[in-house]
């Protein structure tokens, strides 16, 4: 994945579930037209009670800081240029060598008996604004990068079905910088051990 051009704004993204409610039905259409290895993706509110494979962020999943600090996972993005098992963002390094404080703690969470720690990185022009997010897991008692997602006013949020939902604002020339033109959403399903691409969904100007 590369990195989007960063744009500043104080405003966060509409809510997540109100984006997604208008894509399920495109969602759907996909998954029943496509025969490859994303069928059966489906983007679902990620307040539904259904049973889901990941628990939700809780306290259940332990502290955002262990096994790995900050800086042990700072350094681990430093020394593979921002390479993950899955996607890539050497721009993400640079910021974090460059900034000392981009790099904080999300909320972690766990698929069976295996934690995902999450860092997330911010904008160095606007704090506020959160433009990467790295997935970590223990693995040999070393961090492994799992999942690198870049974009602007990024959010990711474990869904069902074994799902990471990442959200994105969309820019097109002539957006000022409060104002995107649309959000994108893409799934990722942990499988065999990897978190998996799945379809990508975009609105631009209220259209799917």
């Amino acid at each position: 994945m590369t990195l989007p051009l960063w744009r500043t704004s104080e405003e966060a993204p509409p809510p997540l579930k109100t984006l997604i409610a208008a894509l399920v039905m495109a969602a759907s259409l996909v998954a029943l037209s496509s025969c490859g290895p994303d069928e059966g993706l489906r983007v679902e509110p990620v307040d539904d009670t259904s049973p889901t494979a990941f628990e939700q962020p809780a306290d259940s999943a332990g502290p955002a800081d262990e096994p790995f600090s900050l800086a042990r996972i700072g350094k681990e993005i430093k020394a593979t240029s921002g390479t993950a098992v899955t996607g890539e963002a050497p721009e993400t390094a640079t910021v974090i060598a460059e900034c000392g404080n981009c790099l904080e703690f999300a909320k972690p969470f766990t698929s069976g008996d295996q934690k995902f720690q999450v860092a997330t990185v911010a904008n160095p022009k606007q704090m506020s604004e959160t433009i990467a997010a790295v997935v970590v897991s223990d693995t040999d008692g070393k961090p492994r990068l799992e999942l690198i997602a870049t974009g602007n006013q990024l959010t990711i949020t474990p869904g069902r079905n074994g799902t990471l939902v990442v959200q994105e604002a969309m820019y097109v020339d002539g957006d000022d910088s409060c104002c995107p033109s649309g959000w994108s959403v893409q799934v990722f399903r942990l499988h065999d051990g990897r978190f998996e691409p799945g379809q990508r969904f975009t609105r631009l100007n209220g259209e799917t």
